[in-house]
């Protein structure tokens, strides 16, 4: 019976992201975000750009925070013509939670962060919808809380993507105790 350390050791250690690879992978998320989608399927569409901002969240603290967040958040209000404000508030509350907790989701592999982020990711649809409602955009559709959904199901294939493409070790499984 050995035990398992309770730090990673040797080959499970990741090497520290770069931060071109973080600002790369933000603005390929946010370019895909901001593509000309058919307004028939827009409300299907997940917040990619937020989905990597809390992976970086996650996984390189010191290099995505808060005003990162708020940047994004008010150039994804920009582009989709919101009340200025509305989506950089829900970044910002969403960051804050993710990095609140950063040590206890790092622990975690990608299918038990999904469980824990699946809140969030439905949050910031009904957060974004809510306050829309609250300060007068009265052609709020319900059907954007879907998109939520949508995050929650693309989180677990996204975060095997980002952890492959930056060269993060897959997390070991410990084995089963007898």
């Amino acid at each position: 019976m050995s035990a398992r350390p309770l730090l990673p050791q040797g080959a499970e250690l990741a090497a520290p992201p770069s931060r071109r690879k973080v600002v790369g992978s933000l603005l390929v998320a946010l370019c895909l975000t901001l593509l000309p989608w058919a307004d028939e399927l827009r409300w299907l569409l997940p917040d990619l750009t937020l989905m990597v901002l809390l992976y970086w969240c996650i996984h390189a603290p010191r290099l995505a925070g808060l005003g990162l967040a708020f940047g994004l958040g008010l150039v994804t209000d920009v582009s989709h013509g919101l009340l200025l404000g509305l989506d950089a508030l829900a970044y910002c509350a969403a960051a804050f939670v993710v990095l609140s907790l950063q040590k206890r989701l790092e622990g975690f592999d990608a299918p038990r962060q999904t469980l824990q982020l699946a809140p969030l990711l439905l949050g910031k649809e009904a957060l974004v919808l809510t306050l829309g409602l609250a300060f007068g955009r009265g052609d709020a559709d319900w059907r954007y809380l879907i998109s939520g959904l949508v995050a929650v199901a693309l989180w677990l294939p996204m975060a095997i993507l980002m952890d492959r493409l930056t060269g993060r070790p897959a997390p070991v499984e410990s084995p089963a105790l007898d």
